[in-house]
Formats: C-alpha cells, structure tokens, sequence
C-alpha cells in the first residue's frame, strides 16, 4: 500500500507542479479586466419540427411560414400560404415579415432555413424559427403542397 501511496503523490505533485499559478484575492491595480460578453440574439428555440408545425397550421394558429428556396426549388409547390423570399433576397427584404407575430422558415433540408432564422433574429425578429428538415421533411410528415401564387 505503501508503494501505491508514493506513486500517486509523485503523479499529484507532478501535475500540480506543471499547472499554471492563479494567484488568490482580488485583481491588483492595473489588472486588464476581463472583455464583455458579446450579447448576440439569443439563438435558443431556433428550430421546430415540421409536424409542430403542421399540427399549428391546422390548428389555425397565426404562423407566417417563409420559403427562402430559390425559384427552381419552389416550381415544385410550396407550403400553403408560405411568403417566398430566395435566401439570397432576405438581407433586402426581410422587412416584408418583421411584424409578423412567428415566423418559421424553411428551405429545401433546414440548412438555409437556419442561416435565414439567424439573419432575422440579428434584425430584431426574435420570433423567427427554422423548421427542421425542410420541405423534404414536411412532406414526409405528410404535408400538402401547392403551387406558388395559389
């Protein structure tokens, strides 16, 4: 027992003797203090799923669902009553949802839905969410489309 004893204090002081010194107390005078933490949109809550979102929608809640798929992609029906604005269009027209009381985005997979969700928190729409799987998704779930204007 002895011999483990020695053995585990060498490894202890070992280690506690590499270990860098955090001097105790307060910051002496002329201490940098530390940086702010950058406040950036709180980013939480950013993603549902496509059957919460159809359950809502049938439900009759007040949603605004945003298609940022490009014209293409959407030539192949979109979710009833989606706005459509091309990701690429978002940064000049995001204005067109901003008073809307949720917006959930989506895109083809949910990539692109979750960099359009983002870019609309950073504008002030807090309530802006990125459906998970996107159209592929919906539609798996069940999920009708129509043609874009109708």
């Amino acid at each position: 027992m002895g011999l483990l004893r020695r053995a585990a204090r060498r490894i202890l002081n070992t280690v506690l003797d590499n270990a860098p010194h955090v001097p105790a107390g307060p910051p002496t005078q002329g201490a940098v203090p530390p940086k702010p933490a950058v406040k950036g949109p709180d980013m939480s809550n950013i993603e549902c799923g496509p059957q919460e979102l159809k359950e809502r929608l049938d439900a009759g809640e007040q949603v605004t669902v945003l298609d940022v798929r490009e014209p293409q992609e959407t030539s192949g029906g979109i979710i009833p009553g989606a706005v459509v604005i091309p990701l690429g269009q978002l940064e000049q027209r995001w204005t067109e949802v901003k008073d809307a009381n949720e917006v959930v985005v989506y895109c083809a997979l949910g990539a692109r839905s979750l960099q359009a969700a983002g870019f609309l928190r950073e504008q002030g729409v807090f309530n802006a969410t990125s459906m998970d799987g996107g159209i592929v998704g919906w539609t798996d779930i069940g999920g009708t489309t129509v043609p874009q204007g109708d």
